[in-house]
Formats: C-alpha cells, sequence, structure tokens
C-alpha cells in the first residue's frame, strides 16, 4: 500500500512538472539528503568510540574482516602495474 501511495505521489509531481516545479524539486532535493554522522561505536574490546579517526579505523578493521572472509585473502593485494602509467 506504501508503495502504491509513493508511486501515485511521483506520477502526480512528474505530470505536473510542467506547470509548477516546487513540488518535483523539493522530491529530489529530500532524496538526496545524506547522513554525514555515525553514531559512537564499540570496538572489539566494547569499549565506546567517539573520536572520528577511531570510529574510522574500527570501521576500516570491520570492512576488512568482511572482505577477507568473503575472498579467502589472507593481504589486500593491489593489481600489478608494471609498465602502465
Amino acid at each position: 500500500m506504501v508503495r502504491e501511495v509513493t508511486a501515485k505521489v511521483g506520477l502526480d509531481l512528474a505530470k505536473d512538472v510542467k506547470g509548477s516545479k516546487k513540488g518535483f524539486c523539493k522530491q529530489i532535493d529530500d532524496k538526496r539528503k545524506t547522513r554525514e554522522n555515525v553514531g559512537p561505536l564499540m570496538n572489539g574490546t566494547r569499549d565506546l568510540i567517539t573520536q572520528d579517526m577511531e570510529k574510522a579505523e574500527v570501521l576500516n578493521a570491520l570492512f576488512d574482516s568482511i572482505i577477507i572472509r568473503k575472498t579467502g585473502l589472507q593481504e589486500f593485494q593491489a593489481p600489478e602495474t608494471k609498465g602502465k602509467d
């Protein structure tokens, strides 16, 4: 039901874009909004992390562990670039 209403609103906005661009532009701007801040995280020892650099390190370690599990690689290997600029 929500999908139907969303589709109808989008269709109505698209039909009315020639008459009034305000509603269409507002819809597009609302979809562009992103979340810039990440809340506090817990590291492996269950300590609360609030500093941005520490958060980045925790997330990087998490993503590394996921990549290693999925690909089976022990270490990231850059592709060979001999003879290429």
